[in-house]
Order: structure tokens, then sequence, then C-alpha cells
């Protein structure tokens, strides 16, 4: 299935190595789809949890982005990815702006960057109607997801601007330390909409004995561990899923498209790491479990609500007929049973026709 969305800025990609370009444009894609589901209110619900705000679930939602690749060498293996994504939201009379930095390794560079990109986007957008007076500037409020785990980052980056005679500006970022979330916390605070994401929490290690100078026996033996805690760790997964779509939270649509990401993401690790057994037909009947009887129970309940409207199309009908037959007005009968002029028309043709016999 194509898990690529089209964005209105293009992708800028440091180094040119096809192989690792594709690696990058695939990982990219996915952690873009988390955001490009139809059903808004999963994203609604994660924006408003990490600002605090009150975005109305029938908000209009626009996006641009820009995303940079960023290898230390052509040999590492997901060095440092990142992706920044601005969300416009449009509620009534309110419009918020904002800067979403998804990180999956920390750098030192993070803080400088993510202003520079703002700041770009607000001249972008700037107000010259009063040039002469004024320019005003308007940043999108900054947010990193930082998903692997790092030492002594805290909640809030600070950048420190420096200008003449003295004068400093001070730009905060907040960070979420993904890595602090389980699934437990991201379904009481919210961000369920994150749920495939916890398999990051195997990358490093997977990493460890891919570039280990192991025998590839021991390196097969112990990424066959690491395969089994995933199994498990993806069975709590689309477990969370399940109860979030049990619980409203989501909809169908929604938890196929979480599937999709848990099911890419898991191939791409395994294929990045080392591939020693056709883990991705376990991941897919593991999906499949879950996700399929779900898909079935929609449909029968679909059928039953077409069966129900079917039935009361036809009691409406009848009585309209039995009204008719007993000599009430077309008006009378079309205000208690909502039956049209060209019911009313085919009634009485029925009712000739049985006449007739």
């Amino acid at each position: 299935m194509n898990i690529y969305q089209d964005f209105c800025c293009e992708p800028i990609f440091i180094k040119e190595d096809k192989e690792d370009y594709k690696s990058y444009i695939q990982i990219d894609a996915i952690m873009k789809k988390l955001f490009s589901i139809k059903n808004p209110i999963p994203i609604i619900d994660f924006l408003n949890s990490i600002y605090g705000d009150n975005i109305s679930y029938g908000a209009k939602i626009s996006y641009s982005d820009k995303e940079i690749i960023n290898r230390k060498n052509s040999s590492s293996k997901l060095v440092s990815f990142y992706a920044d994504m601005y969300i416009t939201i449009t509620d009534d009379n309110e419009v918020y702006e904002y800067a979403l930095e998804f990180q999956t390794i920390f750098d030192k560079e993070i803080a400088v960057r993510i202003f520079r990109y703002s700041f770009e986007r607000a001249v972008k957008l700037a107000d010259y109607s009063k040039a002469k007076e004024v320019i005003k500037l308007k940043m999108p409020e900054p947010y990193i997801i930082l998903i692997e785990e790092a030492g002594g980052i805290e909640d809030t980056i600070k950048l420190e601007m420096e200008f003449s005679k003295g004068v400093t500006l001070k730009y905060y970022i907040k960070v979420l330390r993904y890595w602090t979330y389980d699934l437990k916390k991201l379904y009481e605070e919210n961000m369920y909409l994150l749920y495939p994401l916890q398999i990051f929490k195997l990358r490093k290690k997977m990493n460890e004995v891919s570039i280990s100078n192991k025998v590839e026996e021991v390196k097969k033996s112990e990424m066959f561990k690491l395969y089994e805690e995933m199994i498990i760790l993806l069975k709590n997964t689309l477990t969370a899923i399940d109860k979030a779509y049990e619980d409203g939270k989501i909809e169908i649509g929604d938890y196929n498209e979480m599937n999709i990401v848990i099911e890419n993401l898991s191939s791409y690790f395994i294929n990045m790491y080392g591939k020693y057994r056709d883990f991705d037909l376990e991941v897919e009947s593991m999906v499949k479990n879950f996700y399929d009887p779900r898909v079935e129970e929609r449909g029968m309940a679909k059928g039953m609500v077409k069966g129900i409207e079917k039935g009361l199309e036809k009691a409406k009908f009848d009585v309209a007929q039995n009204m008719l037959a007993d000599g009430e007005s077309e008006e009378k009968i079309k205000k208690y049973t909502g039956v049209t002029d060209k019911d009313i028309e085919r009634i009485k043709k029925m009712l000739e026709t049985q006449g007739e016999h």
C-alpha cells in the first residue's frame, strides 16, 4: 500500500546515496502518515494535549513543511532523522500556528534550526500592510518530539540571542520526551496518535547488534531475541489501538492507517538492521487478527442499520397506503408519514390494481 503523501515543500536531503535516500523518504513518509489521517480528532487531541489549547473538533487543519535529513557519515544507519511540520489551525476566528519537529536522536543544533525555519516561515507570512511603521512577524509555536532516549534533556530548550548594546531575546522550545511515555500514559494524555512509534524503543538495540563485530550466528541469535521483544511490543500496541477504537477515540480508517504505520516501521527496521526470518509475515498476520474482526463487525453493524432503515421505510409506506385507503387527505398523509407526492401516486396505482382484482 502506498504510504506517501504530498506536502507543500520539496524535501531537501544531504548525501545522495540512492538506497539511503529511499530509506529516509520511507521513514519520513511513515511519520507524516500519522498526521494525514482523515479523521481530525486524534490530531486535535494531540495538539490540545501538548500545547494546552482548546481547539474544537470542527477546526480546519492545513500543513506545510520542510524536511532535512542529516547524516554524520555514509556508513551510519539512521544517525539522525528529523522532519519539520508546520500546522495551521483555523478555529472560528482563532488561528493557531504550530511548528512540530520529530527527532529520533538529539542534536545540538536543533534549537537554532527550529528558530531559523520558524523565522523564515514568519517572514513568508508577514504582514507588510504597515511596512513604513512596523512589520509584524508571527512565529509558529515550536515543539520537539524527541523519540529516542537522550540524557540531560529537559522539558524546555532555550535559545538566547544577543543583539547590540546588551539587548537579548530568549526563545523557548518545549520538548516531548517520547521515550518516557508508555501506551497507558499516551492514552491518558490524549496522545494515542503516537501509539505506532513505540517500536522505536527497540531501534537502538537493533542497531547495536547490526553494527557489532560479533560473528553472524551470535548476531542472528541476539536479533531473534529482539524479534520476540518486538512481537510483544507490537501486540501491546495493537491492543491499545483496538481499545482506542472501542472507546470511540479513533475510526476504522484511523485504525487501518495506524496498522499501516506499524507494518511499515517494523519492515523498515528489519530490513535496515538484519532480516533473519520472514518477520513481515508474522506482523501482518498479527495485525489482521486484530483488525479484520473489527472490519467484519462494522460491516455487520452497517448491514443491520440498512435493514432497520429498509424496515422503517416499508412501515411508513404501509401506513400511508392504509390511510389513503381509509380516505384520509393527501396532505395529512404526507404530514404524518413523510411520504412524497410520487409515493402517493405509486400507492394510488397499487390500490387501483388491487381493486381491479
